[in-house]
């Protein structure tokens, strides 16, 4: 028996317990699994006990076929019950409701399969079987009201790096001179900066090393304790949509004067043909 339980990113960082419910079939309590409301049951009289009846056709004058099947006065269980338990009405088995503890460890991975020994469906005919639970990680939600939201909630997983967008003005990526603070999924402050002149150029990668996942204990042998991945910051640079009169001006006087100065020509330095203007026709 199989089922997928989701929890947040957070509580693969820190570690978590969870209570799941799953229903599955269980053994009547009330009258343990015999089905009888008294405890009395019977061999069936049509099998013998054997749950299987013999029966014989005729398929031609003097051709017969002899077929085993179930028996149809016990239901193939090879015992009758005069007395019905209330509860279950002779089934012997009921559907139940059960709470179990999902306990999640630091840095466990996704889709990682955890086992409870015989949680499976139960039954007096059989031993119950395992119940696996696969560990999936939920989706964060932007209009969730959740206590615990930070920056880190929105975090990437993927091992043990996380990855996260930061975005930058045109101003900040050209120019520098900006700060960030992300907030962790524990709470506490990652500083993101540059000083004035640096520039940071659209798509670029920092990486930030012990910033990541905990390295789970049971993913490999020698593992130190509170050893962690890495935080990928990749940054977006937002251009604006359009700019002033006054502003575009004198931002194109600027870079015309700089551009004269120390300027590259790209098309030039690539050994590409200067643009030729088009005759009319």
């Amino acid at each position: 028996m199989e089922v997928r339980v989701s929890v947040p990113l957070r509580d693969f960082y820190m570690g978590a317990e969870h209570e799941f419910q799953i229903e599955k079939q269980q053994i009547c309590e009330e009258c343990e699994g015999s089905g009888s409301a008294d405890g009395e049951v019977d061999t069936c009289g049509k099998c013998g006990g054997r749950g299987m009846v013999v029966q014989k056709h005729m398929l031609a004058p003097g051709i017969f076929q002899q077929v085993q099947m179930g028996c149809d006065q016990c239901g193939g269980k090879g015992q009758t019950i005069r007395r019905p338990c209330k509860v279950c009405g002779g089934s012997r088995v009921m559907r139940k409701t059960t709470t179990h503890v999902l306990s999640v460890e630091k840095g466990m991975p996704k889709g990682q399969r955890l086992t409870y020994e015989n949680e499976a469906d139960e039954s007096p005919d059989w031993v119950a079987g395992d119940l696996v639970v696969v560990l999936g990680e939920k989706e964060a939600e932007l209009e969730s009201e959740d206590p615990h939201r930070t920056d880190g909630t929105f975090f990437r997983r993927k091992g043990r790096d996380l990855f996260w967008k930061e975005v930058l003005s045109l101003r900040e990526a050209w120019l520098g001179a900006w700060t960030r603070n992300l907030t962790h999924l524990d709470g506490h402050t990652i500083h993101l900066s540059r000083p004035r002149g640096e520039t940071v150029q659209p798509g670029q990668v920092e990486v930030v090393k012990g910033e990541g996942m905990p390295v789970w204990l049971g993913e490999a042998e020698h593992v130190e304790v509170d050893t962690y991945g890495a935080l990928v910051v990749e940054y977006v640079v937002v251009l604006p949509d359009q700019m002033e009169g006054g502003m575009e001006k004198e931002v194109w006087a600027l870079w015309e004067k700089w551009r004269k100065k120390r300027g590259v020509d790209l098309g030039r330095d690539a050994g590409r043909p200067a643009a030729a203007g088009h005759g009319e026709l």
